[in-house]
């Protein structure tokens, strides 16, 4: 295919960028947490011009309660802290193990899986787990979403900077 791979440090741009998804608003918000590589999927979108969802219908929709946790990378010597700050909000966390040992990032950094209780509104726990020291990233993308390719036995795309509410509830109504 004549691809060259090249580190990210040597990348000032791309154009597109394809991933995936557990969930997706019709604000383009997404709930990202299962790989736990949220640090390095921000960076790439930062550097993207075009990044691109790619889901399967049911990954569409306005959830009325966050049932997934949310994944925060964290600095290993921050987790009584962040446990302290959380429970004030009424938030726990689960730390990510694997053979009795947590799971690092390739930093070196912790995974923790957040619990929230007390509000499912995406801006509101960004803003919260944003302000907390020691928090390196979260798996809530928020601005960082350009279009959504989903399957419907057709591919459909949805553009964020074009008209897309009587899309959005076509495909609400039809779930």
């Amino acid at each position: 295919m004549g691809l060259n791979l090249v580190e990210f440090e040597e990348v000032d741009q791309v154009d597109w960028t394809f991933d995936g998804c557990d969930w997706i608003n019709r604000k383009f918000q997404a709930l990202k947490t299962r790989g736990g590589i949220q640090t390095e999927e921000k960076m790439l979108a930062q550097v993207s011009k075009h990044y691109v969802l790619l889901v399967t219908k049911d990954k569409l929709y306005d959830p009325k309660k966050t049932e997934l946790p949310i994944c925060c990378e964290i600095l290993p010597n921050s987790i009584k802290v962040i446990r302290k700050k959380l429970l004030n909000y009424n938030a726990d966390f689960n730390l990510r193990i694997s053979n009795n040992m947590p799971i690092k990032t390739r930093h070196g950094n912790y995974l923790i899986d957040v619990q929230w209780k007390n509000s499912d509104i995406p801006e509101y726990i960004s803003t919260v787990l944003d302000s907390l020291a020691g928090i390196v990233s979260h798996s809530f993308f928020l601005n960082e979403i350009t279009e959504v390719l989903y399957n419907d036995d057709n591919v459909k795309h949805i553009h964020k900077n074009r008209e897309r509410e009587e899309e959005w509830e076509n495909i609400i109504g039809e779930l």
